[in-house]
């Protein structure tokens, strides 16, 4: 469980600290309002194990607060940020639920890099995902054809092939050797070590490629209009103190986590999409100390009969009796490994919940064999939702994580779930339905 669980908790890790991107910095001189120095954080060593301790979120004080982890991370919009317009370059629908902003340029390494990553997203949620570009062009002291290469962008976007140049300049950058497409480019097919001065007559011997009429290009490219706009570009950039590229935004925030993949802008969109499905508030009261409950898990492979430990988690087992009534569980599907099955999040995440988080509620009387039992899991301590997963294997190591069932009948259907390690890969099973038996 322990070694199979890491790579989550890693990302949870991620998710809960906030840290700042890798970004090519400008020689542009920052302006001293905008310059902002952050001190290193020092613990006194008499107060360290003070300082060590874990902090709960929620306690037996404070057993549920309301709770979104993407609110922990998207806390404050970044000032002055210019809204989207029909200027600006846009792939995807005007009211997706996610938006991606990037300030770029062609000449930048880093861009180059997520480019690709940003097309993959939204080509993986169409309907979900809008990306947006903005010029953030550097003085020809720094990168030559920098400039230059965001008249052209705009010039290709007045014959409608933006951002067919966009992807071919940084594909064509430089050749690397591991890149098979590249392998059989010649080395001049690659504009990234042209001169200044060459860089139109290169622009000339491959923008018909693109299906670009060469003569309305050029005009274009140096007419006074684009001239403006590109510069009108790195005025707003200054002034917002965008000094760096690429600098990526999600919904008008500055990117919260110090990693950019597939997989962590998938979770984004995930956790931003669930978020409409939160409540406002902590569950009601739904159910009784005196009486004891039980649930049939209906799922794509059959059914699976498990005891609740009303006495031992009465917090738990209420929010997730609550939530079955709710019809929460219903159609949600499982990630699943050779150690555990993971299930009740709509963002299919493991890091979605229900707007709430509720009190750890751990039991001694429960740490030996574990194979067969409810497990929640939560994202810190105090922080449990309506994640949980069963455990596949006997392992005593659970992480101060809350036990709060067992599986009377149906353990077969857990071990018949097709392993499926993150939400990149299709899902295969789902939960059907949630009865809760009362007695």
């Amino acid at each position: 469980m322990k070694r199979k669980l890491f790579p989550i908790l890693v990302i949870v890790a991620m998710l809960l600290a906030a840290c700042s991107n890798t970004e090519e910095p400008s020689q542009v001189p920052e302006p001293a309002a905008t310059a902002v120095v952050e001190e290193e954080e020092v613990v006194d060593s008499a107060n360290e194990d003070t300082a060590s301790e874990e902090v709960f979120f929620t306690d037996a004080d404070e057993p549920c607060k309301p709770f979104s982890l993407i609110d922990q991370h998207l806390i404050t919009p970044f000032s002055g940020f210019p809204p989207v317009t029909e200027d600006d370059w846009v792939v995807g629908p005007d009211d997706a639920v996610v938006t991606f902003l990037e300030y770029s340029e062609m000449q930048c390494p880093y861009c180059a890099q997520l480019e690709p990553l940003l097309i993959a997203v939204q080509e993986r949620y169409p309907d979900d995902v809008r990306l947006v570009f903005r010029h953030r062009p550097f003085p020809e002291s720094f990168h030559d054809k920098s400039i230059l290469a965001a008249q052209a962008l705009e010039a290709a976007g007045k014959q409608g092939k933006f951002n067919e140049l966009k992807n071919y300049l940084f594909d064509r950058k430089a050749k690397y050797a591991d890149n098979p497409e590249h392998s059989e480019l010649p080395d001049d097919a690659f504009w990234g070590s042209v001169a200044k001065d060459d860089f139109e007559a290169w622009l000339e011997d491959h923008i018909s490629e693109l299906g670009l009429e060469s003569t309305q290009f050029f005009k274009d490219m140096y007419s006074s209009e684009v001239i403006n706009k590109v510069q009108a570009a790195a005025d707003s950039a200054n002034s917002l103190g965008i000094n760096g590229t690429p600098k990526l935004f999600i919904n008008g925030y500055e990117w919260p986590v110090n990693r950019r993949d597939l997989e962590i802008f998938s979770i984004f969109v995930h956790l931003i999409k669930n978020q409409e499905k939160e409540y406002n508030a902590c569950p009601p009261n739904v159910t009784q100390s005196d009486k004891d409950y039980s649930a049939t898990i209906s799922t794509t492979k059959g059914d699976i009969i498990v005891d609740l430990f009303v006495d031992i988690a009465p917090v738990t087992v209420n929010s997730f009796v609550f939530l079955a009534q709710e019809g929460w569980y219903d159609g949600l599907p499982f990630i699943a490994t050779n150690e555990y099955a993971l299930t009740g999040d709509p963002s299919d995440t493991g890091f979605g919940g229900p707007g709430y988080a509720y009190l750890d509620e751990l039991n001694a009387d429960y740490s030996s064999d574990n194979t067969g039992k409810l497990v929640t899991f939560n994202l810190g301590p105090g922080i449990n939702g309506s994640a949980f997963f069963f455990i596949k294997t006997d392992t005593e190591n659970l992480q101060g994580r809350t036990i709060f069932g067992e599986i009377t009948d149906g353990m077969d259907i857990v071990d018949a779930f097709e392993l499926r390690e993150n939400l990149l890969d299709p899902v295969i099973d789902r939960i059907l339905t949630v009865t809760i038996h009362e007695n």
